[in-house]
């Protein structure tokens, strides 16, 4: 019987939350402060899914002496490939409504057309790069597990590296410019290979830095707050706050990955087993990431339809924004895991595991 990681439940439903909350504040940033300061908060979201599949992949193998390639890559990518194609075909027809207004029936091949230009890199809709980034990580990760079971070290600290030197190269374009630019950075592996590889360290070294922790509880939440001072001054000073690729946030993701878990772990064990809600937003989180840009995005359109410009304005404006957003995409996610459609959107079907 497997040992659920209930700590891992706790930071990938928050993680969903805080994924949320960065779009829902991004229109924000620079009007309200709250705002500013929100979306600055939640910037170790996205690696830090990263971290948290590196880790639950490589823990769930740690026993194997081999793995089978083929298996693993059926299991996986079909896992994520079926419900990127739905989701790329949902949000290529939403970017359309024009042309299919106009044209109708006439109009697929152009939908067809635009389906097959946005698969390659995931530009279909914001968010969707994070799929493309997750395919190359699936890809690779049968070497990676090889090279962080026979030198952990070495893995660990060269993925930092080439991490940290092209987010560093990327920043540094878009502070001076004088650097040439890295075509589609954020959908290329080595600018999150080592997220993932941090969570299969952390995997085959979890007894160790789980003692580690919490010998020094006070001196990784220090590092937290140093952590995210350098990333609030740092955005605010070089007007990168709508960055996620830059080195502070490589900083702040690592305290933060450390603190939450930390805080996970040290809650009384009967709430860390009492499932509920938050087991099940952790099991439908990847629904909810998919799902929650095409209801954030609505719910900002719609009011200007009907001529409401102000509803969403202001600090009131935004908490409500973010509101609305995660209560719709949650109901609507509840409603999907009790059909078909679930496991092929990316969700859970009630029932299953």
């Amino acid at each position: 019987m497997k040992q659920r990681l209930y700590a891992f439940d706790d930071i990938r439903a928050f993680a969903a939350l805080s994924v949320i909350a960065i779009h829902a504040t991004a229109p924000y940033v620079t009007a309200e402060p709250v705002g500013f300061v929100w979306n600055q908060f939640m910037r170790y979201a996205v690696p830090l899914f990263i971290i948290l599949s590196g880790f639950l992949l490589y823990y769930a193998d740690r026993k194997k002496d081999h793995l089978k390639y083929g298996q693993f890559m059926r299991k996986r990518l079909t896992k994520i490939f079926i419900p990127y194609l739905i989701w790329t075909l949902i949000y290529t027809l939403y970017k359309m409504p024009e042309e299919l207004a106009d044209k109708g029936a006439e109009a697929l091949q152009d939908v067809g057309w635009a389906f097959l230009c946005f698969l390659p890199d995931g530009s279909a809709f914001v968010h969707l790069y994070f799929l493309i980034i997750m395919f190359q990580l699936y890809l690779l990760y049968p070497a990676l597990r090889l090279w962080v079971k026979r030198r952990a070290n070495q893995a660990l600290f060269i993925s930092f590296l080439c991490t940290f030197l092209i987010q560093t190269w990327t920043y540094v374009h878009s502070v001076t410019e004088w650097l040439v630019e890295i075509p589609q950075v954020t959908r290329i592996f080595p600018v999150w290979l080592f997220f993932f590889v941090l969570g299969m360290y952390t995997a085959q070294h979890k007894e160790k830095w789980e003692t580690w922790l919490k010998r020094n509880d006070i001196l990784i939440t220090f590092c937290w707050l140093i952590s995210i001072v350098l990333l609030l001054a740092d955005s605010w000073i070089t007007e990168t706050y709508g960055a996620s690729i830059k080195p502070t946030v490589v900083l702040y993701t690592i305290t933060s990955y450390f603190l939450f878990y930390y805080v996970c772990t040290s809650r009384p064990r009967w709430k860390q087993q009492g499932g509920g809600f938050i087991q099940w937003l952790s099991a439908q989180s990847f629904l909810v990431f998919l799902l929650h840009p095409l209801i954030l995005t609505v719910l900002r359109i719609l009011p200007r339809e009907y001529g409401d410009d102000v509803i969403w304005d202001g600090t009131g404006g935004m908490l409500g924004l973010f509101a609305a957003t995660t209560g719709i995409t949650l109901l609507l996610t509840y409603i999907i895991s009790f059909t078909p459609l679930a496991s092929i959107l990316g969700g859970v079907q009630a029932g299953k595991k």
